[in-house]
C-alpha cells in the first residue's frame, strides 16, 4: 500500500513550524537505513530528491535529522495490517510520483485516538488527550510523562507542539510502523 509523505507544511502551519520542508521523507530515510540496511545498500549510491537541488544518500539533511520511525494515517476502511507492502512515496497521484525507499512490510499497527476537550466553555480553549491502543498516553492536564514527546518525535516531528498543530481537531486512525517499536 503507498503511503505518501508531504514536502512542505500546509499554508496554515508554515509559520508555526521552524522551517518550510517538513523532511518527512529524509526521516524515513534514516530510519530506514538503521533497520533495514541491506534494504537500503542500493539506495545509498542512488541520487534522489531533494528539495531544490539532487543530494546523495549521505546529505547533510540525512545526519541532522531524528529517524520517523511510524507514521499515523485515517484508515476508514480497515485496510492497513501488519504484513502489508509499504511504498514510500512523494507527490502521489501526480505525475511527479517518486517512490524514495525500498519496499517494506508494515511490523505493526497500532490504533490511536486524539479527541479534544473544551477546557473552559467561555474562553472556548480546548485540551488534548491522545490514546494508544485504548491507552491514555497524554491527558487534558498536559501532563506529559515522556511518551507524547516521544510519539511526536518518532512521527516526525520537532516537538509534541508540532505534532497537535498538525493534529489540531479530534482524529481517529492507525501508527503504522515499520519498526519493532510499539507503544
Amino acid at each position: 500500500m503507498t503511503l505518501s509523505f508531504s514536502q512542505k507544511w500546509p499554508k496554515s502551519l508554515s509559520k508555526h513550524m521552524p522551517r518550510p520542508t517538513t523532511l518527512f521523507p529524509f526521516k524515513v530515510l534514516k530510519s530506514l537505513e538503521e533497520e533495514y540496511p541491506e534494504a537500503m545498500h542500493a539506495f545509498k549510491m542512488r541520487t534522489f530528491f531533494s528539495y531544490d537541488r539532487f543530494e546523495g544518500f549521505y546529505s547533510g539533511i540525512m545526519q541532522s535529522v531524528y529517524p520517523k520511525l511510524h507514521t499515523i494515517r485515517e484508515d476508514k476502511g480497515d485496510n492497513w495490517k501488519a504484513g502489508r507492502d509499504i511504498h514510500f512515496v512523494i507527490n502521489n497521484r501526480s505525475k511527479n510520483r517518486y517512490q524514495f525507499a525500498p519496499v517494506i512490510t508494515a511490523v505493526s499497527i497500532q490504533k490511536i485516538e486524539i479527541k479534544y476537550i473544551p477546557l473552559s466553555k467561555p474562553l472556548g480553549e480546548m485540551r488534548p488527550f491522545v490514546k494508544i491502543d485504548d491507552k491514555l498516553i497524554f491527558g487534558i492536564d498536559g501532563y506529559d510523562d515522556g511518551r507524547m514527546t516521544e510519539l511526536a518525535i518518532n512521527d516526525g516531528f520537532d516537538s509534541k507542539e508540532d505534532f497537535f498543530a498538525w493534529f489540531n481537531a479530534d482524529f481517529i486512525g492507525k501508527i503504522i510502523h515499520w519498526t519493532n517499536l510499539k507503544y
